[in-house]
């Protein structure tokens, strides 16, 4: 069955109508200047997110590295309760030298000064500790020094061998756990500075009250390039604060913290035995003759001025600024001056030197 043709009538037809050529125009321009918005809103918050997560990894590793500076000089000189260091002896005994020699070959009795809980090298332009009397801390190879001040410290460890803190085993001895390690045992008049193999010596025995076992500590700071591989290899090795320690008759080589650029100290002397510091001396001032006043005796303070670096440089920062530590300091890095740094200070009060 054949259906009829439906007639439209002209002028009834709907037509559908498009975006016209300028209209696509005007919203691609409006697309354009969103999406413009958005990105740079994104890169702004972008680069604001990295600046303050540079600047906490730099407030992160200058609080922890002050911390553990500060630590250890409140502890330097303590010798587990001895008064009189005149009465230690042992098989191994004290080494009474005044004449600093931290070398490969003497880590013992470097470590065993305990007339000297406190030293320290004010090292400046291109000397290096290997210059002076510290050839334990390399120019060269892995973790080198860098730049800045020297700090040795000297104690016993407060933590007693066998107790809480650093318990043996059951049946376990000192010789078994630590043959090689340096120990302190002390009393309030007495002691005894022996290796671990020699605990059970009689010659290290110390029939007296109130006995201690600790280990000795003898440790030196400085700036060496960090041993880590940076997230920005072309601009060389990061700055960072390392210590060598006395560890089984050798030295052991440890970062402390990434990114610490700077180290320069000052030493508060009590000349008049007041109590409180006269003057601060550089440690050039103390080192030229130890028989003479001031000397590394006489130290009951200590100034630390500590400079932090961003591990990278970041893209249209300058910063072109001297900083006021003991001496003046002025990054050597002009070629590229867009790291950023902070600088941190503290004074610490020695419990134990004398």
């Amino acid at each position: 069955m054949n259906m009829p043709n439906t007639y439209i009538p002209c002028g009834t037809r709907h037509h559908s109508r498009g975006f016209s050529l300028v209209e696509l125009m005007v919203a691609l321009v409006i697309t354009l200047i969103l999406l413009a918005g958005i990105g740079q809103i994104f890169l702004s918050s972008k680069k604001s997110y990295a600046i303050q997560d540079t600047l906490g990894r730099m407030q992160e590793n200058g609080r922890y590295a002050m911390d553990v500076l500060k630590a250890d000089l409140r502890r330097a000189g303590y010798w587990g309760g001895n008064a009189d260091i005149s009465t230690i002896q042992g098989s191994l005994g004290i080494n009474d030298t005044t004449t600093e020699a931290c070398t490969t070959t003497g880590p013992s009795a470097w470590a065993r000064m305990l007339n000297r809980g406190i030293f320290g090298l004010n090292l400046s332009g291109t000397e290096k500790p290997s210059s002076t009397s510290y050839a334990c801390i390399r120019d060269s190879g892995t973790s080198p020094y860098l730049r800045g001040d020297v700090l040795a410290v000297r104690y016993a460890d407060p933590a007693e061998v066998g107790g809480i803190t650093t318990p043996l085993a059951t049946g376990e001895t000192i010789a078994d756990a630590y043959p090689n390690q340096i120990f302190l045992r002390s009393s309030l008049f007495r002691g005894r500075i022996f290796e671990g193999t020699d605990s059970e010596s009689s010659e290290n025995d110390l029939d007296a009250p109130a006995v201690r076992t600790s280990l000795l500590v003898a440790r030196a700071y400085y700036i060496g390039a960090s041993s880590n591989t940076s997230r920005c290899p072309d601009d060389g090795p990061v700055p960072s604060l390392y210590r060598i320690n006395v560890v089984n008759g050798g030295f052991v080589s440890e970062e402390v913290a990434y990114g610490v650029d700077n180290l320069q100290l000052e030493y508060g002397i009590d000349s008049d035995n007041s109590g409180s510091v006269d003057r601060y001396y550089d440690a050039d001032a103390l080192s030229t003759n130890p028989s003479t006043t001031p000397n590394w005796n006489q130290v009951v303070a200590a100034r630390i001025w500590m400079l932090t670096r961003s591990e990278c440089p970041e893209v249209g920062y300058n910063n072109s600024n001297t900083y006021n530590m003991s001496e003046n300091y002025t990054p050597a890095d002009t070629a590229n001056r867009g790291y950023r740094r902070k600088l941190y200070t503290s004074t610490v009060k020695l419990r134990n030197n004398s």
